[in-house]
């Protein structure tokens, strides 16, 4: 005896719907409780105990209601990450890779400091940030306030100063490491200072690039000189030419040496 259509349809639509309830019901508590721990790797700026606290991941009981999206999306909301991939080890352990942003400088506005991205971003300096040892861009003229998180690259300070950056860098990698600051003197003429010696190095306004270059050229035959110890200062001003300020008198000359050794 055959059935009618519409009652086969029935029929058919209600073991449809026991059978996502069973399915339901089973896959939920294997679900529960899967993810036991979770261990950050790629962090640089940041300990993993930051990111974890940050992203709300230290109370191991909530990890029940979490899943790999979850996690994702929570790191990533962390200011000086990137990227984070997310996967799902078995035995209950979750495996966060982080990629951070790449930072290029520290700047100082007033009593505010900024980190500052490859890409001109402003990011806030945390209290339990590592490693930021980077050059300060400080006195930058700003028409207005630095909002976090934002571009700063229409300002022409501040991408002046990342040029001059990226240049010594390009130019003397060793001689990027050794640059502590460059001080943009509120849209005056720029100086440059370097941990490897006392003195600045007036680069004034205009071509800056290539003066950066002439200069990083030029520290290749003045490294290592006594000379060092009796300059004022280093002076690129003045149409492609280097001049060399010399300490006036032996007190000076004598009070920078102390200070070396």
């Amino acid at each position: 005896m055959k059935l009618p259509k519409n009652i086969f349809a029935s029929l058919l639509f209600a073991l449809a719907l026991m059978a996502i309830t069973y399915l339901s019901l089973s896959v939920k508590p294997s679900i529960k409780n899967k993810i036991k721990y979770i261990e950050i790797s790629g962090n640089v700026h940041l300990s993993r105990f930051g990111y974890i606290e940050f992203a709300r991941l230290n109370n191991k009981r909530s990890y029940e209601n979490l899943n790999v999206q979850i996690i994702r999306a929570r790191i990533e909301k962390h200011p000086y990450v990137e990227s984070a991939d997310v996967r799902y080890d078995g035995n209950g352990k979750v495996s966060v890779k982080i990629t951070e942003k790449n930072f290029e400088s520290l700047m100082f506005n007033e009593d505010e400091q900024y980190l500052i991205t490859d890409k001109l971003q402003a990011l806030p300096v945390l209290e339990n940030s590592l490693k930021i040892d980077y050059p300060v861009i400080a006195n930058v003229q700003l028409d207005k306030a630095v909002k976090m998180l934002s571009s700063i690259k229409k300002n022409y300070d501040v991408l002046t100063a990342a040029k001059i950056i990226g240049a010594v860098k390009l130019a003397n990698p060793e001689m990027h490491d050794a640059l502590s600051s460059i001080d943009m003197q509120n849209g005056g003429e720029i100086n440059l200072y370097f941990s490897v010696f006392d003195y600045p190095v007036r680069l004034g306004r205009g071509n800056e690039l290539h003066k950066v270059i002439y200069f990083c050229s030029f520290w290749n035959y003045l490294k290592g000189k006594e000379l060092n110890s009796y300059m004022d200062y280093v002076d690129l001003r003045y149409g492609g030419h280097i001049f060399l300020g010399i300490l006036e008198n032996i007190d000076q000359n004598q009070e920078k040496m102390d200070r070396k050794s």
